[in-house]
């Protein structure tokens, strides 16, 4: 039987393949040694990065992201001005040893966390002891299924890997995958990166997802907080679809309807100019 990273894998090829503008590496490997790619298309200046399946039982953002990839590469066909503007990085599979736990386990479909059982979006340098704190008032203060935080910031190999090539290509902007709740995340405490309301609101026009600020209580340690507070630059959460995580197939053609034209946004290039 083929595992859910062997399908991305081959999806993936496929690609780099199919349009001669597009590569893929690998950033890094999982705790298990799962490889974690990214597939670069373009050779602008403007570095946009969006990733997927930070969590375990939300793989669905993995086979969206991918999809959001191949349609951004057919349009780039027709219009060079894209690949000429940009470079477009996704990361499609953040959590692939967690998510292979979900895929091949019907017991286990409450798991969000990598196979060491630390949340990978809580994992981030961005006031992590206050989601620590946090996360134990909540009951998460050991490995787990979901929230618990990890011993240190970034002591994950998936989240540190991820943090290191974010750093390592300065990424203008970044775009999170979740599932669900149809709502869009773009402040972190204080910050007000140049350019975000602005991406923000028109992400919400484009979609009918909501603008929505993140409780304190559920805030920190995400990477959408790290790169706000790291690169005061904007970053976005978009939480996908409605339902009970993992959603089902079934509902994959509806989510991707609703989430593409959102996820079309930052390709203006106007933004950009709000953003320096």
């Amino acid at each position: 039987m083929i595992s859910f990273s062997e399908k991305i894998t081959r999806r993936i090829r496929t690609l780099s393949r199919r349009f001669p503008f597009v590569t893929f590496e690998i950033m890094g490997t999982s705790r298990l040694g799962a490889p974690l790619y990214a597939l670069r298309v373009g050779y602008g200046a403007i570095n946009i990065g969006y990733n997927a399946a930070h969590h375990a039982n939300e793989w669905i953002t993995t086979l969206l992201l991918l999809r959001f990839v191949r349609e951004y590469c057919t349009a780039c066909e027709a219009n060079s001005a894209l690949l000429e503007n940009f470079t477009f990085y996704a990361i499609p599979l953040v959590n692939p040893d967690g998510v292979e736990l979900v895929a091949s386990c019907d017991q286990l479909t409450d798991w969000k966390a990598n196979a060491c059982g630390v949340d990978l979006n809580a994992n981030y340098p961005a006031s992590w002891e206050a989601g620590r704190v946090n996360k134990i008032t909540q009951g998460y203060d050991r490995p787990g299924p979901r929230g618990y935080p990890g011993n240190t910031p970034l002591c994950e190999p998936e989240s540190s890997a991820l943090a290191a090539y974010t750093q390592l290509h300065d990424f203008a902007l970044t775009l999170s995958l979740h599932t669900q709740g149809e709502e869009i995340y773009h402040r972190y405490r204080e910050f007000d990166p140049p350019g975000a309301n602005e991406i923000a609101a028109a992400m919400a026009r484009a979609s009918r997802y909501p603008l929505v600020d993140v409780p304190d209580e559920s805030s920190h340690g995400g990477y959408r907080d790290w790169f706000i507070e790291y690169f005061n630059r904007p970053g976005f959460t978009i939480e996908c679809g409605l339902g009970e995580n993992p959603l089902p197939p079934k509902d994959f053609t509806s989510i991707y309807k609703d989430v593409a034209p959102l996820l079309w946004v930052p390709f203006n290039v106007s933004f950009y100019d709000l953003i320096k």
